[in-house]
């Protein structure tokens, strides 16, 4: 359900989209990665100032064997035996030593188990423990980051959306339920790629006092200037006083009012409030976990706010009821391929973790819309939101998302038609226009005429 930003991983380096709808030429735009190893280097500085007491020694041996100077107290936290802790200064910044990543692969799977296994920690103040704020940057922060980042690069009416409220300085972003703030470090950095803008403010809100420390002085790193607001508690706290030209809210939605039977009702509210922060062509980011549950809830909300007069910028390329919403057990998500950066790659190999893909439920949202669709434009434009599936038939097929609902295409591999060479490069997430496919009993599928062109 999204555009991925293919830069390294599984893809390459793949034309973003453009700030309007209106023509073909003007969905084409130079598209720029993130800077991932700037930040690995800023991360990992992190990670060791947060408990420097527990530093442990570099030593020699097998990467993710555990180390004769090292036993792990009852708590997990691992206890030298007579060795000497090096000076920071003596350890290398853009890496960790192999008994610095068994210590946080440990905290990794601790967090995870909370956050994704039993999700025991989901709405506790968890990231007030620095080695679990330690395991989280380290791994998570990359991921929020990467998709904030590959939602407003999916967002084909985003640039001139915000560009037509980009004009005063500076340039104003609201985190909600930051933590150490990727969702709006990313913003400000896509941002920055995206219009130049010198001067950005950014607002995080966060309960963890400890998180949003962090989170300033990463901005600072970074050239953004923060303000915190901590502590803070979505729906009892009020929203930070002011407006904003960009607002994120990264995995906090599902948390609010969980057990309440009108949790909807009550985000609803939330998110229509929200709106009155936003500046004129200003844009709301909310992610959300990939799980059934969520991403369900998310696309409910996502119809009811179309209803009151919201636009969405992204996944969608219409405004109509959301089609996977209609059907019983079915939820949407948007895939971004990517290149790890390293102590990603590290930890994964260590705890089994794959993030090769990274998945959530997302939507990009604006109180309205900065030029009219074409409609002749929108009638060929398709989100692919499967894997390819080979049917009994010998025909593969993958399942676009438009103007008429989902609908499948399909082809029998092998037939030669023009369309074939893209249609098997074709992934979830992908955006197409559609040229003259025929059509079939059972959808759309390729032939002699069809053409596919991938945004």
């Amino acid at each position: 359900m999204g555009i991925p930003f293919r830069y390294g991983g599984r893809g390459k380096n793949r034309t973003g989209t453009g700030s309007a709808l209106g023509s073909r030429e003007n969905l084409k735009m130079k598209h720029q990665a993130p800077d991932l190893t700037v930040w690995e280097q800023r991360l990992i500085h992190q990670w060791r100032a947060l408990s420097p007491d527990r530093r442990v020694p570099n030593r020699s041996g097998p990467a993710g064997s555990a180390g004769a100077s090292l036993r792990h107290t009852p708590s997990g936290a691992p206890r030298s035996r007579g060795q000497h802790f090096p000076d920071s200064s003596a350890l290398p910044p853009d890496r960790l030593t192999p008994a610095e990543l068994d210590r946080a692969a440990a905290d990794l799977l601790t967090l995870q188990r909370g956050l994704t296994g039993e999700r025991h920690l989901i709405g506790s103040v968890y990231m007030d423990e620095s080695r679990r704020l330690g395991a989280y940057l380290l791994f998570y922060w990359f991921t929020s980051y990467a998709q904030t980042w590959g939602m407003l690069d999916m967002a084909l009416s985003a640039r001139r959306a915000l560009h037509n409220g980009s004009g005063a300085a500076p340039f104003r972003i609201l985190d909600l339920g930051s933590g150490p703030a990727p969702c709006g470090l990313a913003a400000a950095d896509w941002l920055r790629a995206a219009f130049h803008v010198s001067e950005i403010e950014l607002t995080a809100c966060d309960q963890s006092t400890l998180a949003l420390r962090l989170a300033g002085e990463l901005a600072q790193s970074a050239g953004v200037t923060l303000r915190r607001v901590a502590p803070w508690r979505a729906g009892p706290d009020t929203i930070p006083a002011d407006t904003y030209n960009c607002i994120v809210m990264g995995h906090l939605l599902n948390e609010l009012w969980k057990d309440e039977p009108d949790r909807l009702e009550q985000r609803t509210a939330f998110l229509e409030a929200l709106g009155n922060r936003l500046e004129a062509g200003g844009i709301l980011v909310i992610l959300e976990p990939a799980l059934l549950g969520t991403g369900r809830d998310l696309l409910v909300l996502r119809d009811r706010l179309v209803r009151s007069g919201w636009h969405i910028l992204a996944p969608c390329f219409t405004q109509g009821p959301c089609p996977a919403a209609a059907q019983p057990n079915q939820t949407c998500h948007s895939d971004f391929a990517w290149k790890p950066p390293r102590i990603v790659r590290e930890l994964e190999r260590r705890t089994g973790l794959d993030k090769d893909l990274i998945k959530t439920t997302a939507l990009v949202l604006s109180r309205s819309m900065s030029r009219p669709v074409a409609v002749e434009t929108i009638d060929r434009l398709y989100r692919v939101v499967s894997e390819p599936m080979l049917n009994k038939a010998g025909r593969t097929r993958l399942i676009l998302c438009g103007k008429e609902g989902r609908i499948p295409l399909s082809t029998r591999l092998g037939e030669g038609f023009p369309a074939e060479k893209v249609f098997k490069q074709l992934r979830r997430s992908d955006a197409i226009f559609l040229h003259q496919p025929e059509q079939r009993e059972t959808g759309l599928a390729l032939g002699p005429e069809t053409r596919i062109t991938r945004l």
